[in-house]
């Protein structure tokens, strides 16, 4: 299993929100964004049970407080999909 840090949620962040703000997109799934930090060789997508487990695993840790979340994540209860929001 990955282990992540501030310094790399942080890059995550930047990068995804940015993104949306460019886009003018309101919000992403777990999975579109996973695509997109793989893509842009900025979180690997390759690693977990299934693609964008990296990503997902990085949005868990957050929640557990673990590390900073990703900024603009929500998740409405453990168990449940994860979006994220433009700030």
């Amino acid at each position: 299993m990955t282990e992540f840090n501030n310094n790399q949620v942080a890059k995550v962040s930047s990068f995804l929100q940015n993104y949306m703000h460019k886009n003018n997109i309101a919000s992403m799934s777990a999975d579109e964004c996973a695509d997109l930090l793989a893509k842009n060789k900025i979180l690997p997508n390759n690693i977990g049970p299934k693609p964008g487990f990296n990503f997902r695993q990085m949005l868990r840790d957050g929640r557990d407080k673990l590390i900073d979340l990703v900024e603009g994540a929500y998740q409405a209860r453990p168990k449940t999909k994860w979006t994220i929001y433009k700030k």
